[in-house]
């Protein structure tokens, strides 16, 4: 059976004058690429340390953010059977990776779009509903704005409490409220807080104090992928590359990525699919504790890169 590989040409995106890419027929590819490991153990580990801090991913004390809801990538900009590519692509990596993904038809929450000039399309979004960049810092803004990378993504995330409450405002807490000492109030129900002045809390009942009261849980990721600068790579590869990007809270890295899919535009990389690495960082994302500290859940992510055969294991 013959493997299609699609290449990413200016012409993918010119849908209005009926143009399209040149196809050319392969060999079907591993899906995963094994990463060898470096002899010197003390070295492995630096490298599995520098590979989960340069994707960004549990870099603070918060805990990580992850799909609750089952995934459905939906990809524009290009014709139907190139589009029908890429979300196969993306969920046979979520597939692999543990990931649950919504039946075909599904109301989209990952949103990929092709487009030939990724600057103008981002100026023209921030101008015409601002709002779906709220929430992003001024730095983030700027890099999707007026940045030259290939691939540009951001998240929409919510916090809620770790038994799957949502969280509130506070002050609506405040109502029916008993004053103490004249600065603090108790509603004097177990496991509630009113600490008012608009912070987001969680109501929450807690039998252990292992756990974070809150998680935060991704609800939308947009990918814009600027076909001009990624122009030469297959539609495989930068369907896994939007996967990977798509399935974790990762941040843009000026550093080297060289055991992973995001290093497809590194110079020198050799990897057009998602490494063992890659994929183990996503398994034990999905399988590790939600409700636990960033930094105990990096701990588990490194263990994972160091052993990707037990990636996905329960952890605690």
């Amino acid at each position: 059976m013959k493997r299609t590989t699609v290449f990413l040409t200016a012409a993918v995106c010119m849908l209005a004058l009926g143009h399209a890419p040149a196809i050319a027929q392969s060999e079907p590819k591993p899906e995963i690429h094994v990463i060898a490991p470096a002899a010197n153990p003390a070295e492995l580990r630096k490298q599995a340390n520098d590979y989960v801090r340069r994707t960004g991913i549990a870099n603070s004390s918060d805990p990580v953010a992850r799909w609750l809801e089952p995934v459905c990538p939906k990809v524009v900009g290009i014709n139907a059977d190139h589009a029908q590519i890429v979300e196969a692509r993306m969920r046979e990596i979520a597939q692999v990776s543990g990931i649950k993904t919504a039946p075909p038809g599904c109301q989209g929450n990952i949103a990929v779009t092709f487009t030939n000039d990724a600057r103008a399309l981002m100026r023209q979004l921030a101008k015409k509903a601002p709002s779906r960049l709220a929430g992003l810092t001024p730095v983030q803004r700027d890099q999707l704005l007026t940045g030259d990378a290939p691939i540009r993504w951001w998240y929409n995330s919510r916090s809620q409490g770790a038994d799957g409450m949502k969280t509130a405002n506070s002050d609506s807490l405040l109502a029916g409220a008993q004053a103490t000492d004249g600065n603090t109030f108790s509603t004097g129900i177990g496991g509630q807080s009113a600490i008012g002045h608009g912070n987001e809390t969680v109501q929450a009942y807690r039998s252990t104090i292992i756990g974070t009261l809150a998680v935060r849980a991704l609800f939308k990721a947009t990918v814009v992928i600027d076909v001009k600068l990624a122009q030469g790579r297959s539609l495989d590869a930068v369907a896994a590359y939007a996967a990977m990007v798509a399935f974790a809270e990762t941040t843009p890295t000026s550093q080297p990525m060289p055991n992973s899919i995001l290093g497809l535009f590194d110079a020198g990389n050799v990897y057009t699919n998602p490494t063992d690495w890659d994929i183990a960082l996503l398994r034990t994302l999905y399988s590790m504790p939600h409700a636990r500290a960033g930094w105990k859940q990096r701990r588990m992510l490194v263990s994972a890169i160091l052993n990707p055969s037990a990636a996905g294991d329960d952890q605690d």
